[in-house]
């Protein structure tokens, strides 16, 4: 009660779920890499963007305001869970399921700076609730 009381009007839930899908990345390529030699191998793709957007837009469509500056917390947003699945020629388009080790080392790079950057919003967040906390700012 007291944790969704603190942070289940912030960011700090979605961010949570933002670092589980990054971290879920770097094990998908890690796992593609040790795997790129072995016969008949699918590269590992991670869902949570697209299925994180299709969320908030309902979420828009569904909100009511009951005061026009009140803005309401996306806590579907913070339900999507991120998850790891093959990729598919016909889905994600022709040569993704073959593991490349420059797109797998581009990817990775990408995937460290977007976690870098969520740690420190999710730092930013935590100095937030304790200013707030403390009565300082």
């Amino acid at each position: 009660m007291l944790k969704e009381l603190l942070f289940g009007r912030t960011q700090i839930p979605l961010l949570t779920r933002g670092l589980d899908a990054l971290h879920l990345r770097q094990k998908a390529i890690a796992k593609n890499i040790a795997n790129a030699q072995s016969s008949g191998y699918k590269r590992s793709l991670v869902e949570f963007e697209g299925t994180l957007q299709k969320v908030i837009k309902q979420d828009r469509r569904d909100v009511r305001r009951t005061h026009r500056n009140h803005i309401l917390p996306n806590r579907k947003a913070a339900n999507v869970r991120p998850f790891m699945r093959q990729a598919n020629n016909r889905i994600d388009g022709s040569g993704s399921e073959t593991v490349v080790a420059e797109r797998e080392m581009a990817d990775l790079a990408q995937t460290q700076i977007k976690y870098e950057a969520e740690v420190k919003l999710t730092r930013h967040h935590f100095e937030l609730i304790k200013m707030a906390i403390r009565g300082m700012g």
